[in-house]
């Protein structure tokens, strides 16, 4: 049985020996834009929150996840996930839930390509827009 466990800011540092840990390498191919430590920071602040996947009595992966309240849309966005052999792909089911018990209309991600075409492919994701920039 598969279930998301949302993890209390309180128990992050818990987590963190876990295995939640593995998500600073996800940050690390998300473009550099924060560190394995500083997303640690954000998650025990409570900026934005943890999830742990939990298949039977296994953790088989984890997620960041947080709600933008947009004048228009509310959407459950997902920063960072470490959910190896296509683990996330089986808690797809269980994060639109999520997101719809949150009042969200809309689930949301950014990716790089080859993450993107893998969202597309396996779980419906369609582009919104495209996040450009130049290095000053």
């Amino acid at each position: 049985m598969n279930k998301l466990i949302v993890v209390p800011a309180s128990h992050i540092d818990r987590a963190w020996k876990e295995g939640a840990h593995h998500l600073g390498d996800a940050c690390a191919t998300s473009g550099g834009e924060i560190t394995g430590d500083q997303l640690k920071m954000m998650l025990a602040r409570g900026e934005r929150f943890l999830v742990r996947m939990d298949e039977g009595d296994q953790i088989v992966g984890w997620a960041v996840l947080s709600i933008e309240q947009l004048p228009n849309l509310r959407a459950l966005y997902i920063y960072e996930m470490w959910a190896p052999n296509g683990h996330f792909e089986r808690f797809f089911d269980e994060t639109k839930a999520l997101a719809e018990a949150h009042g969200c209309s809309a689930l949301r991600c950014a990716a790089r390509p080859a993450q993107a075409r893998l969202y597309r492919s396996r779980c419906g994701f369609s582009p919104v827009y495209e996040t450009l920039e130049v290095k000053l």
